[in-house]
Parts: C-alpha cells; structure tokens; sequence
C-alpha cells in the first residue's frame, strides 16, 4: 500500500508542521473531530469545571485543524502559482520556435499554431484557429499533407514529406514537413523545416507562377 502510506506520511507531516506553528510540541493523538460539532462539545465540556481539561485539549485539536486547513490552502496557492507559470513558460516556447508548427485534426483543421507558422502563411495566430489548413495552400500541398496524416494511423510514430508551397501566393518555399500524432489527443503536430531550393527547381517555380498568371489575366 504505497500510496496510502505516503499520504498517511503527509497527513502527519502536516499535523506536525501545524503543531509547531501554534508552539505546541505534541499534538493529541485519537480521531479528528470536525469543526461545527467539535465546536458544540466544546461548549459543553467548557461549562462544566470537571470536564474543562476536556474542553481544552479538545480547543487544542481545533487550533491545529484550523492551522491544518490554512496550511493546506497555502500549499494549494503555491502548486497552482508554480503550474500557472510553467505553462506560461511553456507556451512562450511554443509561440517562439525557431520552425513553424501547426497542431491540426484529422481534417486538417488548425488547433494551435505557433508565430513562424502564422507568419508562413501569412495570417494572424488569433484568425486562424478553426480554418481548414488546406484552404491555405494550393490544393497539391493539401492533398500531401493529408497523406502525411493517414500514414500515422497504419500506426507510425513520425511521417516525413518534402513540398514546395506558396502560401498566399507568397514565393515558392520548399519545406520537409515532420508529423506525428499527439499523444492521447485527436489532433497531429506538423512542424515545417524550410529547405533552400535549388537554383534550377525556384526558376520553374517563377515560370509557372508566371504562366499562372498571364491565364488569369487572359479569361
């Protein structure tokens, strides 16, 4: 019985720590007694001469419940202080990654998304959360991302693909993108590492965005 021998350990711990905090050496031993019916026989003992002892030891175990209960809030303040500022901590590093990551479901709808990511496809974290991440980027990207989804369900623990995109119609960038699923969650991280171009693929690039172009203009 491990766990219950530590939280006994902890329950004396704190009765002690309250012991001393009220300068008493010894606390009373025997069951605790709660505090609207402690205060009750308090009185009736305290009335009597004969059972006055009573009603101060039983005034006693009343301190250090008292003492007990401050103690434990106390130490439930400083837990959620810490854990608040750990996850601020943690989110910071999130936001300021130096690669783009994107935390999407199944249907490639964007959960979270860090700065580089927003700043890649040319929006705002806060206007993105919702969005279909394949309404952001030419239909081919969409297609290899999903692919790059339902590979992690054979299962794997991490899918790789390369592609070129141009969010926005941005410049073409080239990216290896990096997934995997998160755990005990239903969505999937993306992380995007931008890769140079070679000088011959980013000149291909330019003449289809061009040729794109002059067929927009011409209809």
């Amino acid at each position: 019985m491990p766990k219950l021998s530590t939280a006994k350990a902890q329950f004396t711990d704190l009765r002690l720590r309250a012991s001393r905090k009220l300068g008493l050496a010894n606390s009373p031993t025997g069951a605790t007694v709660g505090g609207f019916d402690a205060l009750a026989v308090l009185h009736e003992l305290a009335s009597s001469p004969q059972t006055a002892p009573d009603a101060l030891a039983l005034l006693h175990e009343l301190q250090v419940y008292q003492v007990e209960l401050e103690m434990q809030a106390e130490d439930l303040r400083d837990s959620r202080l810490e854990l608040e500022a750990e996850m601020r901590r943690q989110l910071g590093r999130y936001a300021h990654l130096p690669v783009a990551c994107i935390t999407v479901d199944r249907d490639l709808v964007v959960h979270e998304l860090n700065l580089i990511a927003a700043h890649m496809l040319g929006i705002s974290r806060e206007g993105s959360y919702g969005l279909p991440l394949d309404g952001l980027l030419p239909p081919q990207d969409g297609a290899i991302l999903r692919g790059l989804i339902a590979r992690l369900e054979h299962p794997r623990p991490v899918a790789v693909a390369a592609l070129q995109m141009a969010p926005r119609n941005d410049v073409a960038r080239a990216f290896r993108v990096y997934a995997t699923a998160a755990p005990g969650e239903p969505f999937f991280l993306l992380v995007f590492c931008e890769e140079p171009i070679p000088p011959h693929a980013a000149q291909a690039s330019g003449l289809n965005a061009s040729i794109s172009s002059s067929s927009t203009a011409e209809d």
